[in-house]
C-alpha cells in the first residue's frame, strides 16, 4: 500500500478531511437559510421550465439512448439487485466513450413488466421513466423497485417502449433496448416478432438478456428476438453477486466525494428536493457495497453526470447568462443580495473547486483500476451489467463511438 499511496495523496487526504469538517458547519447554516427561503419565496416560470427534464429534439450525434426493460415478477429479486448495484459501472463505461472528439451524453429510460397488480389491458407493463439524463432519478427509481409475481409479455413491453418513449429522430445516435427476464419470450397477444422487426426498421437495437441457461433462452425465443432486431443475445446468472473488493483508494475517493457534494448550489422550487435525492443516492450506493459507493463517486466526477436543471454551478457552465436570466428569489441564499460580479465570482469559485475534486477522484480511480488488475476476483459469471457493457461497446462502435 505504501508504494501505491503517494505523499501528495496523504496530504490531499488530510486537506480534504479538514475541508469536509469545515464544510459540515457551513452546510447546516446554509441549509437552514435555504429551506426558509424556499418556504417563503414564490417560484418563477423560468425555474419551472428549467426543472422539468424534457428531452428536446436536438441534432447531436454523441448521444446514447438506452431503454432498460426489467422483468419484476417474483423470481427477479436478483436481477433488480444487479440493476441497482451495476448502474454506476455502466455509466462509468459509457463515460469513456467519445464521438468525433465529443464526450458522450447518456439518456436512460426504464420500464417494468410482469407485475401482477399492473394494468392487465396494458400487458402488465409500466413505464417508470421516459428518457432522462438525471442519473440520481434513475437510481432512485431502481431502488424503489420490488418484485411481484405476474405474466411477462416481452412483445408488449417492447412495443410500448417503441411507441411511448421520446426517441430522438437522429439516426446517427446509438438507440438501444435491453430487455431482461426469464419467461418464454413469445408470451402475450402482441407478437415479439412484430415488435422486434419494428425496432429494426427504426434502427433501434434490441438486446435480449435471458435470466437462466443459454439453451433454455434459445428454446424460449430470446435468441430469436435479438436476431430479429440486430441485437445480441445474452444469458446471465441474475442471482450472482459481484465481489466487493476494497482498495487502498476507496476511503480517499469517499472524502473527495464529500467535498464534491459541497460544490452544489440548488436553485428553484425543486432544487432542494433534487439535492436531497443526490445525497440519498449516495447513501443507497454506500448501503450496496464499498465498491458501488466508489463507482458512484467516479460517475459523479464524469461529464455524463450533469445537474443543470437544479444546480447553479452546472447551469452556469451550460449557459454563462444563467445568473442574469434567473430571478433573485430562485437563487440560493449564498447568491442573494450580491452584485452580478460577486455572483459570478462565487459560482466560478464553486466550479473550480468541483473541477479539482473531480480530477482528484478520476486520478485516484486510475490507480484503483490498476490495483484491481493485480488481484483476480472476477468470477467470470455473466451479469446484467456485463451484458450491457459488452453490447454497448460493440454496437456504439458501429455508430462512431470510440472507447478510450
Amino acid at each position: 500500500m505504501k508504494s501505491l499511496l503517494k505523499k501528495s495523496d496523504i496530504f490531499s487526504f488530510t486537506f480534504s478531511q479538514n475541508l469536509a469538517l469545515r464544510s459540515m458547519k457551513f452546510t447546516k447554516t446554509y441549509t437552514i437559510a435555504l429551506v426558509l427561503s424556499l418556504a417563503f419565496n414564490a417560484c418563477s416560470q423560468n425555474s419551472n421550465n428549467n426543472q422539468d427534464q424534457v428531452i428536446k429534439d436536438q441534432n447531436e450525434s454523441n448521444i446514447i439512448q438506452l431503454a432498460l426493460l426489467l422483468d419484476v415478477s417474483g423470481s427477479m429479486d436478483g436481477l433488480i439487485d444487479q440493476a441497482k448495484s451495476e448502474l454506476w459501472s455502466i455509466v462509468n463505461e459509457v463515460a469513456k466513450a467519445k464521438k468525433q472528439g465529443q464526450s458522450t451524453q447518456l439518456e436512460i429510460a426504464l420500464y417494468e413488466y410482469g407485475r401482477s397488480n399492473a394494468n392487465r389491458d396494458n400487458g402488465y407493463v409500466t413505464k417508470l421513466l421516459d428518457y432522462t439524463s438525471d442519473l440520481d432519478k434513475i437510481s432512485e427509481v431502481l431502488f424503489s423497485l420490488r418484485t411481484n409475481g405476474g405474466d411477462e409479455y416481452c412483445g408488449h413491453v417492447i412495443k410500448n417502449a417503441l411507441e411511448e418513449l421520446q426517441w430522438r429522430g437522429n439516426d446517427s445516435i446509438y438507440r438501444v433496448i435491453f430487455i431482461a427476464g426469464n419467461e418464454p419470450f413469445n408470451q402475450g397477444n402482441i407478437s415479439f416478432k412484430t415488435s422486434c422487426a419494428n425496432a429494426k426498421e427504426k434502427d433501434i437495437f434490441v438486446n435480449t438478456i435471458h435470466c437462466g441457461d443459454s439453451l433454455t433462452g434459445v428454446r424460449e425465443f430470446w435468441y430469436e428476438g435479438a436476431e430479429l432486431a440486430n441485437g445480441k443475445y445474452f444469458f446471465i446468472d441474475h442471482n450472482a453477486r459481484n465481489y466487493d473488493v476494497k482498495t487502498p483508494f476507496d476511503s480517499l475517493i469517499g472524502v473527495y466525494n464529500d467535498s464534491l457534494n459541497m460544490t452544489y448550489l440548488s436553485y428553484g422550487n425543486k432544487g432542494m428536493a433534487y439535492r436531497e435525492n443526490q445525497l440519498k443516492q449516495d447513501e443507497n450506493a454506500k448501503n450496496m457495497s464499498s465498491s458501488v459507493k466508489t463507482k458512484r463517486a467516479v460517475s459523479k466526477s464524469s461529464k455524463i453526470y450533469n445537474n443543470s436543471t437544479w444546480d447553479v454551478t452546472d447551469a452556469y457552465i451550460a449557459d454563462t447568462s444563467f445568473l442574469e436570466k434567473t430571478k433573485e428569489e430562485d437563487l440560493p441564499q449564498i447568491l442573494k443580495g450580491k452584485t452580478s460580479k460577486e455572483k459570478k465570482a462565487i459560482v466560478v469559485d464553486f466550479s473550480n473547486k468541483r473541477s479539482k475534486m473531480s480530477k482528484n477522484i478520476l486520478n485516484l480511480n486510475i490507480k484503483r483500476e490498476e490495483f484491481l488488475k493485480t488481484i483476480n476476483k472476477n468470477s467470470g459469471v455473466k451479469t446484467l451489467g456485463s451484458a450491457l457493457i459488452e453490447a454497448i461497446h460493440f454496437q456504439a462502435n458501429s455508430k462512431g463511438f470510440v472507447f478510450e
